[in-house]
């Protein structure tokens, strides 16, 4: 009897162990099921959204090139950002040179000086070039400020200069040459000492004239100019078998011309003019003159 009641014993316990092995398993599963979820839940960099982690990259990278740029930049430059949809950058001051980089929207680049209408820029991964002043209509300062850069005109020219002139043209069929030397009172009047040579077929003349300069619209890119003055032509017969004296005449003068700013001390000019000389002789003269010259302000 004492076996039996041992072997009944041992018999439950092994029962009891069995029964409980699925409940372990059981509360294993439920473990792994609830633990499941919490790995599926992180945030995978895959579901980062794409346009934060390129605004991310690209702040990241212009920081690096503005960083290097300003090591080589003058202390007078400016950084401005594009508000075109892009610029064309030359390699050179004219249309004539290739486009080899174009700073896009948003962009930052660096003026670090301007050459009549064109402006020379530093870009990004340092690419310098030159761009067109009238691209440059949408660029905006450091702290949003819509930036302008001026065309070259008198506006970089300030009253009180003295300036020194040259021309060549055409004095009634005569080649001509001349040289001017004048002052700046206002931004609208200023005065000339004129000289000119002309050589002709028949005779030379050498005038030397003072005008009085008025300038209407300084501010224009294409300003218009008239003048008036007085002066002494002096006028010598080329003839070689009879001999002739030179004859010198008052000469009244009257004309009008156009003048462009290629930068703040140098200026492209187109004249015309008509002499009107005053001769003891029963008529007086009159002379046109064309010609084509440039001031430069000291």
């Amino acid at each position: 009897m004492l076996k039996i009641h041992n072997y009944t014993g041992i018999s439950l316990l092994l029962g009891a162990l069995l029964i409980s092995l699925p409940v372990v398993a059981q509360e294993g599963t439920t473990i792994a099921s609830m633990e499941s979820p919490a790995v599926d839940a992180k945030v995978s960099p895959v579901d980062k959204p794409v346009a934060a982690v390129g605004e991310q990259e690209n702040t990241e990278y212009s920081a690096v090139v503005i960083t290097e740029a300003e090591r080589e930049v003058p202390t007078d430059a400016e950084l401005v950002t594009v508000g075109n949809a892009f610029i064309n950058i030359y390699r050179g001051p004219g249309r004539g040179y290739p486009i080899f980089h174009v700073a896009e929207y948003g962009e930052k680049i660096w003026l670090l000086k301007r050459r009549t209408d064109w402006v020379k820029v530093l870009a990004s991964r340092n690419k310098t070039g030159w761009v067109k002043v009238s691209d440059l209509q949408e660029i905006y300062g450091e702290a949003g400020e819509l930036v302008r850069v001026p065309l070259p005109d008198f506006r970089d020219v300030e009253a009180g200069y003295f300036y020194l002139g040259f021309s060549y043209g055409d004095f009634a069929g005569a080649n001509s040459m001349g040289a001017t030397l004048g002052y700046q009172f206002s931004a609208n009047l200023s005065t000339e000492l004129r000289a000119t040579q002309a050589i002709g077929e028949f005779s030379d003349s050498l005038v030397y004239q003072m005008a009085i300069v008025h300038q209407p619209f300084p501010r224009w890119r294409l300003s218009p100019y008239f003048l008036l003055g007085a002066g002494l032509n002096i006028t010598s017969p080329n003839a070689t078998i009879i001999a002739t004296e030179d004859r010198q005449d008052t000469v009244m003068l009257a004309g009008l011309g156009i003048k462009t700013y290629l930068s703040r001390r140098f200026a492209l000019k187109a004249e015309y003019t008509n002499h009107y000389l005053l001769t003891s002789r029963e008529n007086n003269q009159e002379i046109v003159e064309w010609k084509l010259g440039f001031d430069v302000y000291l």
